[in-house]
């Protein structure tokens, strides 16, 4: 019984020990790594900025390496060996001057080119049969019907024409057999005396001139009746047909002149119908009008005849001129707008959005990638490489900006170089090397 109490107790016993022994290795590692010496140099994790030492050596908590930091004029400045560097990833871009471009991100809407918008109306009294187009959006393809309509007027039309047409055949024929009477004539007569075949020919310009004033007023009439049955919906392949059944239709079937997407529908089947109400509204698929939004801070940089690059949420892109840019600001947002006609793929795109990025006029400036910029509540900051790698946090004024070089107004030189990757670390072992610093100082001044 006793064992059994004595063995569990050794056990506690142990541990306990065992971990007294650890705390005060960890504790005395700890103090020692945190005795800086009088020389100034400090080491530093850059993980665990409470590990700070005055010899080279390893974090040991994580296992890094600790870094030497150093102080400068321009603020907290660290050491990076070429080891650690790769360790970070750091690499190096130099500020150089050359051609930049602002680009301005913002947003567009497609909205239907009111100027094609073609209301569909007839020209003749009658009743609506059936109507194919039932719904706004509707694509209509040419040459594919839109409405039937069963018109009294209509039909009286398409029977004038077939009378017309067989007048003018008849017409026509008759004008052919006298013609072909006045040349048999004038080659009968050819041995006539000159004398006698001038009055020949003077008696065939009249004749010919008889016929073209009984032809000119029956094709008058027809050019006529092909307009009236044009307005009223009718189009060549119709008029071809109608031509050579001889044949009026009682109900007609309007087809679209030209493709076209439904924009309103104004009637319904069974409605009676007079001369000019409107059926339906359609307007062409393949135009409309982009208008691109422009907020407070980006108004000032836009101009007309700036390039628009346009893209689509299917994934289309076009580009355009931009263009139609308006002086006057919308409300309370004071945004401005600007609109510009467009031709466009899919009708569908009609009241969507589209991603517009506008490239303004490019300009000689000092720039670095948009990657190597550190933006703070404080202002934008860069990490500089000042040579045997050492590297100091620059506060910077930055100006223009595409997606990849960012201008630079003040704070670098060309040639500088600065941290693209691994430049957050940087900046925090910078930060670290700027508190272990004061650190040291508080102490010195306290002894």
């Amino acid at each position: 019984m006793m064992k059994r109490i004595l063995i569990p107790l050794l056990l506690v016993g142990s541990l306990l020990i065992a971990g007294y022994w650890l705390g005060a290795r960890n504790y005395d590692s700890t103090n020692k790594a945190g005795k800086l010496s009088s020389s100034g140099q400090i080491y530093v994790c850059p993980m665990h900025s409470h590990i700070v030492q005055d010899h080279p050596g390893t974090c040991p908590i994580c296992g890094m390496d600790l870094v030497l930091t150093g102080q400068s004029e321009g603020g907290a400045q660290i050491h990076v060996d070429t080891a650690t560097q790769q360790k970070f990833g750091v690499r190096l871009a130099t500020a150089a001057r050359s051609s930049l471009a602002q680009e301005i991100h913002t947003y567009a809407t497609l909205t239907p080119d009111v100027n094609t918008v073609q209301r569909m109306t007839p020209t003749v009294d009658g009743t609506l049969v059936k109507l194919y187009a039932t719904h706004p959006g509707q694509i209509i393809p040419a040459g594919k019907p839109l409405y039937d309509i069963f018109s009294q007027d209509l039909l009286q039309i398409q029977n004038e024409y077939i009378d017309y047409l067989k007048r003018r055949s008849q017409s026509y024929k008759s004008a052919d057999e006298t013609r072909l009477r006045n040349k048999q004539m004038m080659d009968s007569l050819h041995e006539q005396n000159p004398a006698g075949q001038e009055q020949i020919n003077t008696a065939m310009r009249q004749t010919e001139e008889q016929i073209e004033a009984m032809l000119q007023p029956m094709e008058r009439d027809g050019l006529r009746l092909i307009g009236r049955l044009k307005s009223a919906g009718f189009n060549e392949a119709m008029l071809l047909q109608l031509a050579k059944n001889k044949n009026a239709t009682q109900v007609t079937t309007i087809p679209a002149q030209q493709t076209c997407t439904v924009k309103e529908v104004n009637a319904r089947t069974g409605m009676a119908l007079t001369a000019m109400t409107e059926i339906l509204a359609c307007m062409e698929p393949s135009r409309a009008w982009l208008e691109a939004v422009f907020f407070p801070g980006q108004a000032s940089q836009v101009h007309e005849g700036d390039t628009l690059q346009i893209q689509f949420p299917d994934g289309t892109k076009t580009q355009s001129i931009l263009g139609g840019l308006s002086s006057i600001t919308e409300g309370s947002s004071r945004t401005i707008k600007a609109r510009m006609p467009i031709k466009i793929q899919r009708a569908q795109q009609l009241g969507g959005y589209a991603d517009v990025t506008l490239l303004s006029s490019p300009h000689e400036a000092l720039n670095i990638p948009v990657g190597a910029v550190i933006r703070t509540g404080h202002g934008d900051f860069v990490i500089r490489a000042v040579g045997n790698g050492h590297f100091i946090p620059k506060k910077i004024e930055t100006g223009i900006e595409n997606d990849e070089r960012i201008e630079i107004l003040n704070g670098l030189e060309a040639g500088d170089q600065v941290a693209v990757n691994g430049q957050f670390l940087l900046d925090a072992a910078a930060s670290i090397a700027d508190a272990a610093q004061r650190y040291q100082q508080n102490n010195d001044s306290a002894r």
